[in-house]
């Protein structure tokens, strides 16, 4: 693929995540602060992780993630623990009300989507079905570190 063909296509990308966002998450009402729901799904997709790695992860300060982590924490969202390797570092990880929140908010979404694309002639619904997963695929080959 050519440089142009490849910023084409980035931009492409960015235009869908704008239109998904635009069409079904912009009036979604969050449970909890947008950088303690981030946190959130960072937990439930990397599981349990350190407090620090989750900051850099979110570009979240040190004294702000701590802050997060507290409110999150005392809403029964998260539990911290100190790593059994390394007593020097605090692990989060989702509870189960923590998991609840972010199951709850994917079924708006997925409402919202079923809605939509009800929209759609079958063979469109089939396109989009086939488009969705070549683009997943293709996001999961590109999330292989480029050394592996």
């Amino acid at each position: 693929m050519t440089g142009s063909a490849t910023e084409t296509l980035s931009l492409h990308f960015i235009e869908m995540l704008i239109l998904i966002h635009r069409n079904f998450y912009r009036h979604l009402a969050a449970p909890v602060p947008l950088n303690q729901f981030a946190t959130l799904m960072t937990l439930r997709i990397d599981g349990e992780e350190s407090l620090t790695n989750i900051g850099k992860f979110l570009n979240i300060s040190k004294q702000q993630m701590t802050s997060i982590a507290e409110k999150l924490t005392a809403a029964g969202l998260i539990a911290r623990q100190t790593d059994k390797r390394d007593r020097r570092r605090v692990l989060l990880s989702l509870t189960p009300a923590g998991h609840r929140v972010i199951e709850d908010q994917n079924e708006i979404v997925r409402q919202k989507f079923l809605r939509s694309v009800r929209n759609l002639q079958q063979e469109e619904q089939e396109r989009l079905a086939d488009a969705i997963d070549l683009l997943n695929r293709s996001i999961e080959k590109m999330a292989v570190p480029a050394d592996a």
